[in-house]
């Protein structure tokens, strides 16, 4: 049986708020820290990641000339922050996820790769990916590479 904390003395109500606050927070944070499953992973390291690298690094992560859309796929921050229009992915929901609506195509004015679309395998890959949670070991906060220092814009 639960009761509300109305119940308790004055006195107690914030301290016992503070447990409930301090237990669901506890309780969210051993869901988001589960272990990866191994095979989760290998399905990213030889599916994923070199997909990323090989079709999407170029313009989004932090080694990019020009970052474009202030996306970066070069962490699991980022893919989560994601760019200018919003979290690239939302994980197990591939059809609410920016980055599975650009590589099918669906919207004229959001397809990536621009110049080549990706393989249906591929395609499937990354929906089966995000459908799994989106497992990705890259650690690290999302950051977009520093400015350029080149000798032609110096006063």
């Amino acid at each position: 049986m639960t009761k509300s904390i109305h119940h308790l003395p004055r006195l107690l109500r914030p301290a016992a708020a503070l447990l409930l606050a301090l237990a669901l927070t506890s309780t969210l944070h051993a869901q988001t820290t589960q272990p990866i499953p191994q095979s989760s992973l290998d399905f990213f390291e030889s599916n994923i990641r070199p997909l990323l690298a090989d079709r999407c690094y170029k313009c989004h992560s932090a080694q990019s000339e020009k970052l474009k859309g202030g996306l970066l796929l070069d962490t699991r921050d980022g893919l989560l922050k994601g760019g200018d229009t919003g979290p690239a992915i939302v994980p197990f929901h591939p059809e609410q996820s920016l980055l599975i609506k650009a590589v099918e195509y669906e919207d004229d004015k959001l397809q990536m790769p621009p110049k080549k679309q990706l393989t249906k395998p591929q395609i499937a890959a990354l929906q089966q990916w995000v459908k799994l949670g989106a497992p990705d070991p890259r650690a690290g906060p999302a950051t977009k590479p520093a400015p350029r220092d080149y000798w032609a814009l110096k006063p």
